[in-house]
C-alpha cells in the first residue's frame, strides 16, 4: 500500500489569497526546487515548501501553464488549479499544434549508453545549440543529439547541465530536465569559489562571452530571473529509474 508521501504530487500550482499565483513542493525536493527557480518561482519567507511567481503582471498565467505542461512532460507528478491546467484550456490542441507553446525548445535526460545527454525541438532558436556549445556540449548529427566529451566526469557533466540550463533559461529558451537526473544536478557539491586575481600586466582581461551576451539581450524575461545559479538543497532519496531517452519530450513528428 503506497505511504502518504508516494502519493504527493512533486508540484502544485494555484492561487493564494495573498501572494496570487504560487507552487507548492510538499516533499521539498531539491530538483523541484531547481526548476521551480528556473521558471521564476522564489520562495516565500516562513514559507519552507511555497514559492511566488515573480512579476505575474507579465502573463502569469500564461507562464506558468507552460511550465506545468512542461514539468509534466519531463516526467514530474503536478497538480493544478483548473484555471491553471494547460491540459483544460479550451484551444489547448490548436495552441499546440500551432507552435511549441507548450513544448520544451531544449531537454536533458540520461542515455542508456552516452550518459546524459541534450535535445533541441527543431523548431527551437539556433541560439540553443549555440548555448549548449558554449558549455562543451556537441551536436551528433547521426542520432541529432547534444553529448560531452567521453573524458568528461559525473560532477562536471552535472554542473554543465545546471550551466547550460540557466543560460537557456536567461535568454526565454524553454528547458525540460528529466526529474532524476534534476534531483541528481540540484544535488551535486557546490564548486569552490576562485580567487579573483588582478589582471597580470601585458595580459587581456577575461571577455564575456559573445553568446551570453547575445543571449541575455535577447531575453524578454532577463530582468526577472535570478542571477546566480540556486543553492542546491539536501536532497530526498528517490528511486532508481530506466534511463530515458530526451527526445521523447517532444511530442511532434522529427
Amino acid at each position: 500500500m503506497p505511504s502518504h508521501y508516494d502519493v504527493l504530487p512533486d508540484l502544485a500550482f494555484g492561487h493564494h489569497p495573498v501572494y496570487g499565483i504560487v507552487a507548492a513542493n510538499p516533499k521539498n525536493l531539491a530538483a523541484s526546487t531547481w526548476m521551480l527557480k528556473g521558471f521564476d518561482f522564489h520562495p516565500i519567507p516562513d514559507q519552507p515548501t511555497l514559492y511566488a511567481l515573480a512579476h505575474q503582471e507579465r502573463d502569469g498565467h500564461g507562464r506558468t501553464s507552460r511550465a506545468v505542461e512542461l514539468l509534466r512532460k519531463a516526467g514530474y507528478r503536478v497538480d493544478v488549479d483548473a484555471a491553471l491546467d494547460p491540459s483544460l484550456a479550451p484551444e489547448a490542441a490548436p495552441a499546440r499544434s500551432r507552435g511549441p507553446q507548450g513544448e520544451p525548445d531544449v531537454a536533458f535526460a540520461e542515455h542508456p549508453q552516452l550518459g546524459i545527454v541534450a535535445a533541441i525541438d527543431d523548431r527551437a532558436s539556433g541560439l540553443s545549440g549555440l548555448a549548449l556549445a558554449e558549455h562543451g556540449w556537441r551536436h551528433n548529427p547521426i542520432l541529432d543529439i547534444y553529448t560531452l566529451p567521453v573524458t568528461t566526469g559525473r560532477d562536471e557533466t552535472l554542473g554543465k547541465v545546471a550551466d547550460a540550463t540557466l543560460a537557456l533559461h536567461r535568454s526565454g529558451v524553454q528547458v525540460a530536465v528529466h526529474p532524476c537526473l534534476a534531483q541528481e544536478v540540484a544535488a551535486r557539491p557546490r564548486p569552490v569559489a576562485a580567487t579573483t586575481a588582478s589582471p597580470v600586466r601585458g595580459q587581456d582581461a577575461p571577455r564575456a562571452s559573445p553568446v551570453s551576451a547575445a543571449a541575455l539581450a535577447a531575453s524578454p524575461a532577463r530582468a526577472g530571473l535570478p542571477g546566480k545559479a540556486p543553492v542546491p538543497a539536501p536532497a530526498a532519496p528517490t528511486a532508481a529509474v530506466r534511463p530515458v531517452d530526451p527526445r521523447i519530450a517532444f511530442s511532434r513528428d522529427r
